[in-house]
């Protein structure tokens, strides 16, 4: 038995990116390079925060933002050129100061999980350039979130090695 979720579970969170492997994405193995994993998976955890209101405004009006202290990536497919795929995220849990997230990279030609991409962001005053509180209208926006990605009746695969802090 797998802890992986299916693919149909994945593909039921909505998709940040549609995508097709470029040319230019091929590392010298002929396959998509580590950096783009990582550039899709930050990129879509990072657009739902922006959704839920941590956008320019908020970095420059209010002076706070997130940054990732910690990620863990795992492959479980090959993507060559050419392939069709979907980004999808869900928030897992959050503390006062930090969030824990996933990003999951789905090979649309397989029909199949291809990676897996967790964080944990901590919450930042720019200022000071220390861990703040999140506010409250931002900590109710990501529960929501968290509350609707709990109730999807699959649990994350986790790494086990990372989480918030409490």
């Amino acid at each position: 038995m797998s802890d992986l979720p299916t693919f149909d579970d994945v593909a039921a969170l909505p998709a940040v990116f549609v995508e097709k492997v470029a040319a230019d994405q091929i590392d010298e193995n002929g396959h998509m390079n580590i950096r783009h994993y990582f550039e899709y998976g930050s990129g879509a955890v990072w657009k739902t925060t922006v959704a839920l209101g941590v956008d320019d405004d908020y970095i420059d009006d209010r002076g706070m933002s997130f940054f990732t202290v910690e990620q863990h990536i795992r492959y479980f497919g090959e993507m060559r050129v050419g392939n069709r795929f979907t980004v999808h995220q869900r928030l897992l849990e959050r503390s006062n100061r930090a969030l824990h997230a996933m990003a999951f990279v789905l090979d649309r030609e397989r029909s199949k999980l291809a990676c897996t991409f967790e964080l944990v962001y901590v919450h930042v005053d720019m200022a000071e350039r220390e861990s703040t509180d999140i506010p409250d209208d931002i900590a109710k926006a990501l529960d929501r979130l968290i509350t609707e990605n709990d109730a999807l009746g699959w649990a994350a695969p986790v790494c086990g090695a990372m989480g918030v802090r409490r």
